[in-house]
């Protein structure tokens, strides 16, 4: 008895997305606007998700490998911006 079909993704999907995931939250915590008290966690709320799907894009069986690696190490990226940003706002304090 199966569970029902399973859905497999051979394209590039999740190694695009991992990318733009990953790019956005790197780029979005340098933007010229009043992002004071929420700047670390704008990179946070891209890089994690950033990570998860770059990691099923890597495990998986699908083409977009190098795009999930490349949003990987972007998302991981973002995470440490966003960690050096709150170490920052939590210095002016």
């Amino acid at each position: 008895m199966s569970n029902g079909p399973q859905v497999t993704v051979k394209g590039p999907l999740l190694g695009v997305l991992a990318l733009i995931l990953g790019a956005v939250g790197v780029v979005a915590t340098f933007l010229p606007i009043n992002l004071d008290l929420v700047r670390p966690y704008v990179a946070w709320m891209f890089g994690w998700p950033g990570i998860v799907v770059a990691v099923f894009g890597l495990l998986g069986q699908c083409k977009g490998k190098p795009l999930a690696g490349i949003g990987a190490m972007l998302s991981l990226l973002a995470l440490a911006i966003g960690a050096i940003a709150l170490g920052n706002l939590v210095g002016r304090a």
